[in-house]
This record gives C-alpha cells, structure tokens and sequence, in this order.
C-alpha cells in the first residue's frame, strides 16, 4: 500500500530534521526517511560532550528559535563565544574580533551535533503531519506526472509532491538519480577530539592557521575546548598514530601553548577533506539540500550554517497553504542557494591555499592584510556582519 504525504524528506540528520520541522510548522504532511536507527529520538545523551560539533552562526540561531527548538538546545550544553582570534605561524599579525564591535550578544555557539538534532527529533516526533521511517534506504525512485515515488529496503512504497535529499555528502538520491557533481580533494584530513587545557578558553574561538593546515580551538560549556586541526594527510596520519602524550605535547605546540598544556584528550577522529557542489540542485520533483548539494572545507565548524540557509530559504518560498511543488519557486531556490554556496566553497578554499603559502613575498602580503584588518574598526565590522549575518 503506498503512503502519500506534501514532501518526501530523506535524511534526518541536523539539516534533514530542520527541513522536515520547517516544513511540517508550515503545514505540508512529511515523511522523514533514515538509513540510521534514531536512538536520539529517546532524547538521551552521553555524559562526555560528543566529539563533533559545529558553530552555530546568530543566523541559524534566529532560524532555531523560530521553529521553537533553539530553547532546548542551550538549556542543555551549548557554549557562546563572545570573541574570535586568528593568526598565522609566519608572521606577527593577529585579528581580534569581539560580538561588542557590531553590537551583538555573542559571535556563535558551540554546539554538539547529536544535541541539536535530538531536540530537533523530539519536536517531530510530536508533530502529527510528521511520519518517521526509520532504518531505510531508499532503492529506487520514480518521477511520475505529478509525483515522485521511493521504494525502501523496508518494502514501503511512499509518494509526495516533493522529495528533498538531504542526506549528506554521499548521497543515495543523488547517486540514484546519476546527478553530477564537481568536486576536489584538499588532501588532507581534520583531526577532531575534546580537549583539557591548563587555562580557560575565554569564550573565544581560536584559529590558528599553519602552512599544512588550520587548527581551530572551540569553547565547550564545560570547560573543554573542541579541537579541528586539518593537516596534511601525511601529517595527520602520524599526529592519530602517536600516544597520547606526545599528540598533546605537538598540539600545544602547534597552538603556541596559548591556553597552557593540555592536560587531556578525548579520543582522536580524523576525516578526509573535500569540497563539491552538485551541478543540479533540482531535478524534476527532487530537491537537494545541505551536504547532498554543497560541502566545504571545516574552518571553524562553519559548513552546517550553509545547510541551515538553505532551509530557511525554502521556508520562506513554501508558504503554508500552497503546493509543495512549485517549479518556477524552485528554480529560483536553486539560482539563489546555488551562487551563494558556490561562493562559500571557493573562499574556504582560497582562505585555505592563501594560509598555506610560505613564500617570504607572499607571507609578507598577507601579514599586512592582516595587520591592516586588525587595525581598521570599519573593516573589522564589515568581515563580522557579513559572517554573522551571511555565512548562515
């Protein structure tokens, strides 16, 4: 027997769950897909904060509140930063930057992933217009005169209006529907790990870029920092392979012992690091979303707020009341989101081989934009509004 809903969402990851509750506040009937078994739906949470984490931007936060989940996130863990510091290990220049200098509240906040999209889960599970599918992956699917149709591993035939992919890098609707994507390799590998410092991490998120990689420190709520540090594949394989005291010893070095020693370390995870864009965002009834559609390099933990964009476009061009499927609408969905994370790719990656020169001329150069940055208010403001209020 097939079931019918408005939209068709496959994925329940954190952009997936925000597509299907954005969609489902706005009335259409939704059927969430999941190849995983969703055990966050029960709400639990490890002790140890998770080792992945994203900033999430005061755009996304704005997108957040409204939905009404954003509440449960920080009364929970969450950790605002208040200030943000970058520099360069060939040369002297340091940018500071403070929430104070364009008049908000905080820059960001430090969010574990598997939080965020618990709460989001525990919100949809309420919803009744929202029906889960839990540990299935999608076999086939069909675009028919006026629908789209899946087939699952579960044998369960379901169709809407709409379907949206919003799961992730690898996705299964992508590769079914033979969509072609540019990418490239930035060969290397992030580490990722919580870590003890001997100071304080002041609210502030670090950033220190070195010539096989950045590394980022992120404030956690309980005194930990969350650490990125993407480095040549060579290199990063030989930082996952050290004991635990001389990784610690290298990391601190690398970080210029800024918040002292560190003291401790979570388990160490690395990922390959990459970048694509899909050619197509829209093919037929099919629309991609977040990961599926866009990935960039992990500076700062910032990628998941280009996902979280694209959702609160969507929501404002499907209006209560009206079809789910809307052609022109979702043409226009695609131009817009297309060329703005396009744009976000290919600075990620500009930033990434600017910071990786070593020649002397070229070090020279950029530590005088830096320095020029640092010393200019109008500059300063102008780079934070458009992080804050754009890079979402």
């Amino acid at each position: 027997m097939k079931k019918k809903f408005d939209v068709l969402v496959q994925g329940a990851g954190m952009v997936g769950a925000t597509t299907a509750l954005a969609l489902a506040r706005n009335g259409f009937s939704v059927g969430l897909v999941e190849r995983q078994n969703l055990d966050l739906l029960n709400g639990l949470l490890a002790d140890e904060i998770d080792n992945r984490v994203s900033a999430i931007s005061p755009a996304s936060q704005k997108l957040l509140q409204e939905l009404g989940v954003w509440h449960d996130v920080t009364s929970q863990r969450c950790s605002d930063y208040f200030k943000m510091k970058v520099w360069h290990e060939n040369g002297s220049a340091l940018m500071q930057f403070s929430s104070e200098q364009i008049g908000i509240s905080h820059l960001g906040s430090i969010v574990e992933n598997r939080l965020l999209q618990s709460v989001l889960l525990q919100h949809l599970k309420h919803l009744p217009n929202v029906q889960f599918f839990k540990q299935q992956e999608v076999t086939s699917v069909q675009q028919l005169d006026n629908r789209v149709q899946i087939n699952t591993t579960a044998k369960a035939v379901l169709e809407a209006e709409l379907l949206i992919a919003a799961d992730g890098r690898g996705s299964t609707i992508r590769e079914l529907l033979n969509l072609p994507v540019t990418s490239g390799n930035y060969a290397q590998t992030a580490i990722v790990a919580n870590v003890n410092t001997e100071k304080f991490h002041e609210n502030t998120a670090w950033q220190r870029f070195l010539t096989t990689g950045p590394l980022a420190f992120l404030p956690l709520s309980n005194g930990q920092s969350s650490i990125v540090w993407s480095a040549d594949t060579e290199r990063a394989d030989e930082l996952l392979q050290l004991p635990e005291e001389d990784f610690r010893l290298q990391l601190a070095e690398a970080f210029e012992f800024r918040l002292g020693q560190i003291t401790a370390t979570s388990q160490r995870m690395g990922f390959p690091l990459s970048w694509h864009t899909a050619d197509k965002w829209l093919e037929g009834r099919v629309l991609l979303m977040g990961d599926a559609a866009h990935g960039v390099h992990p500076l700062a933990g910032q990628g998941v707020n280009l996902g979280f964009a694209d959702v609160a476009a969507l929501q404002i061009l499907l209006k209560p009341g009206q079809p789910a499927y809307q052609r022109r609408v979702l043409r226009g969905f695609e131009r817009q989101r297309k060329a703005e994370t396009v744009t976000a790719t290919h600075l990620f990656s500009a930033l990434k081989l600017c910071y990786a020169q070593e020649a002397p001329l070229l070090c020279g150069v950029r530590n005088a934009g830096m320095s020029i940055v640092e010393k200019s208010s109008i500059i300063k403001r102008l780079v934070l509004q458009s992080a804050v209020h754009n890079m979402s």
